[in-house]
C-alpha cells in the first residue's frame, strides 16, 4: 500500500529485517478469487484487528498462552497511529487528575493514574526483558502555561498530584527559549522511539508462532454465533476471541462509538533549530496548545513541535497549520531546518476516558481498546494489561472505569464536546444536499480538489499536475457524511469521525471499512459535457 507521507519515525527504524513469517497479503495475485483465497476461512482462537501497539502489546501478553492467535492490519505495521505520534510515555495527560477528581472521584482518579503507572512499567519489562533498543530514555514531563491566567489551573493539578501521591513540583518563572509563567513537572517518565519498538515486538511475536498479515482490512464482524466471523477484503476469518484495536472502531453496530467518540486532528514538524537543547517533555495547556520534545537522531537533537489541535474537518485550509507551527518556530526557535511534517488523528471520548474491555454487554469475547484522548503510548499498554487480564480471567483493580459500556458522566466538557463533535457530523451529512457550482470546477488548478455537482451526481474531483480528473463519490462509507478535499495532504477527509481516503478512493484511515467508488477522466473531456 502506499501512503501518502510518513513521520520523522519512519525515516529512523527499519523493518526490513522483519521475520519473513509476516504475511503481505497485498502481493498476493490481483484475481479476486486468489486474494480471498488468501485469508479464506483461516481459523484462530484469538484474532487481533490492527497490528499497532494497542495489538502487538496484548499479543505479547497473551503470547504462549495456549492460543493461536492471528494479527490483521489494513496497512502495513507501523503505519496507523503508533507510527505518527510524539511518543511521550508519561502518565501526566494534560489536567487529568483534578477532573476525575471534581467529575468522578478520587478513588477513579486514582485507578486511572495505577493503571497508566502499570502501562509504564509494562514497556519497562517489555524492552529489558528483551533488550530492546528503542531508545527508551528518561525524562521529565513537563505541563506548562504561557498565560498567568491559566496558573490557578496548573496549581489544582498540583493540589490533584499530591492527594494522588504522586510526587511533582509546581515552578513559576523558568525559561525555555521563551519565558514561562508556571510548569508542572513529573520526574522520571520516559519518552522512546515507537517504531522501533513496535518492529521488535513484531519480531518476537513472529517468532513465536503469531502470524501477522498486513494489507488484510476488516470489514464487518458476524456476531451472532460463535467463532466469530471476521469479514475481510480478503476472505472470512474465524475466531472464538476478537480483539479490536484498529483506532476507531471499524463496525457500525457494535458498541455505537459513532456516538461515543469524536476525531480530533494535530501536526508535528520534526526540526533541526539554532537554540541549543533542552530537556523535558513539555505540553502547554494554553489555548494554542504546543508539544515540545527533543529526540537524538545520527548524533543530532532533532525538536518535534506538536500542535495546532483542532476537530476533524473543522479547518478549512490545513496548510495554515503547518504554517502556524513554521512562524512558532520562527519566533521562538529563529533558524530551522525542516526534517518530516506529518498530521494525526485521535480518537476522544466525552468524558475524557479511553475504551477499554468488552464491546458490550452481550459480546464477552469482544474486546475493543479506542479512545486515547491522545495520549495513546501508556494507554496501548494499559489496553493490553486489561484485556489479557480478561481472556485469561485475571483479577485488576482498574478496568471497570474503562469500561466501553459504562455510564459516560454527563458534565459540563462532555456536554460541550459531545455538541461539537454532533454538530460536526450534522454539517458533514447537510452538506451531501448542498449544490456546487461548475464554476468552481473550471477554477480548479493543479493537485487541488473540490465536490461539484456533475449531472446531478455529487462529485469528488482531485486535478492531477497532467490535467487528469480523479472522481470520488464524495460520501463516506461509515455513516455517509460527506468527504471534503484536504490540499495539505492531498486526502479526501470525512468530518464526522474521522475516515481518510487517497485521490483514488483508498483507505487511509478508518473508521471507514470501504473505499470510495471511483474512476478517472480527462479535464477537456469532463469540462466539456
Amino acid at each position: 500500500m502506499d501512503h501518502p507521507y510518513k513521520s520523522f519515525w519512519h525515516e529512523t527504524a527499519s523493518f526490513n529485517n522483519i521475520n519473513k513469517n509476516v504475511q503481505n497479503a497485498h502481493n498476493v495475485q490481483n484475481a479476486h478469487n486468489v486474494q480471498n483465497a488468501h485469508m479464506e476461512n483461516k481459523e484462530f482462537d484469538i484474532l487481533i484487528i490492527g497490528a499497532g501497539l494497542s495489538g502487538l502489546n496484548t499479543a505479547y501478553l497473551l503470547m504462549n498462552k495456549g492460543y493461536k492467535i492471528g494479527i490483521i492490519d489494513a496497512s502495513n505495521i507501523g503505519y496507523g497511529t503508533s507510527g505518527y505520534t510524539t511518543a511521550k510515555v508519561t502518565i501526566q495527560h494534560n489536567l487529568i487528575y483534578d477532573y476525575l477528581i471534581r467529575n468522578f472521584s478520587l478513588d477513579t482518579a486514582k485507578e486511572y493514574y495505577t493503571a497508566n503507572l502499570d502501562g509504564i512499567s509494562l514497556y519497562k519489562d517489555i524492552i529489558d526483558n528483551n533488550n530492546i533498543d528503542c531508545d527508551f530514555t528518561k525524562d521529565d514531563a513537563i505541563l506548562y502555561t504561557t498565560d498567568s491566567k491559566n496558573i490557578y489551573d496548573l496549581k489544582s493539578e498540583y493540589e490533584a498530584y499530591k492527594r494522588l501521591n504522586i510526587d511533582s513540583e509546581l515552578v513559576e518563572n523558568f525559561h525555555l527559549p521563551f519565558p514561562i509563567s508556571s510548569g508542572l513537572i513529573i520526574k522520571n517518565q520516559y519518552k522512546f522511539n515507537p517504531l522501533k519498538y513496535l518492529f521488535s515486538i513484531a519480531n518476537i511475536l513472529v517468532n513465536n508462532n503469531i502470524k501477522i498479515y498486513e494489507n488484510v482490512r476488516a470489514i464487518d464482524i458476524i456476531s451472532d454465533n460463535k467463532p466469530y466471523d471476521v469479514i475481510t477484503d480478503k476472505g472470512h476469518i474465524y475466531a472464538d476471541k476478537v480483539i479490536v484495536t484498529s483506532h476507531y472502531p471499524f463496525d457500525r453496530t457494535l458498541g455505537a462509538f459513532f456516538l461515543k467518540l469524536s476525531a480530533e486532528k494535530s501536526y508535528v514538524i520534526a526540526c533541526k533549530t539554532s537554540i541549543k537543547k533542552f530537556d523535558g517533555m513539555y505540553l502547554s495547556i494554553d489555548k494554542n496548545v504546543r508539544s515540545l520534545r527533543y529526540y537524538k537522531h545520527n548524533n543530532q537533537d532533532i525538536l518535534l513541535v506538536g500542535g495546532c489541535n483542532h476537530k476533524v474537518g473543522a479547518v478549512n485550509e490545513e496548510s495554515v497549520c503547518y504554517r502556524e507551527l513554521e512562524e512558532y518556530l520562527i519566533k521562538h526557535f529563529s533558524k530551522f531546518e525542516t526534517i518530516a511534517k506529518w498530521s494525526t488523528q485521535d480518537c476522544m471520548t466525552h468524558d475524557k476516558i479511553p475504551c477499554i474491555g468488552n464491546i458490550d454487554k452481550r459480546h464477552k469475547d469482544i474486546y475493543v481498546a479506542t479512545g486515547y484522548n491522545k495520549w495513546g503510548m501508556t494507554s496501548s499498554a494499559v489496553a493490553a494489561n486489561i484485556i489479557k487480564n480478561r481472556i485469561l480471567h485475571n483479577l485488576d483493580s482498574y478496568s471497570d472505569i474503562f469500561s466501553p459500556y459504562r455510564h459516560f458522566s454527563v458534565n459540563l466538557n462532555s456536554v460541550k464536546e459531545f455538541g461539537e463533535s454532533g454538530g460536526n457530523a450534522i454539517v458533514g451529512l447537510g452538506k451531501r444536499f448542498l449544490i456546487y457550482s461548475k464554476k468552481e470546477l473550471e477554477a480548479l488548478e493543479n493537485c487541488d480538489g473540490t465536490v461539484i455537482n456533475h449531472n446531478l451526481t455529487k462529485l469528488g474531483v482531485y486535478l492531477d499536475e497532467n490535467n487528469t480528473f480523479h472522481c470520488i463519490k464524495p460520501i463516506c462509507t461509515h455513516l455517509g457524511c460527506e468527504v471534503k478535499f484536504n490540499k495539505a495532504e492531498r486526502t479526501w477527509d470525512c468530518r464526522c469521525h474521522g475516515s481518510r481516503f487517497d485521490v483514488y478512493g483508498n483507505i487511509i484511515q478508518g473508521p471507514a471499512a470501504i473505499p470510495l467508488k471511483y474512476y478517472c477522466v480527462k479535464k477537456d473531456e469532463l469540462l466539456n459535457e
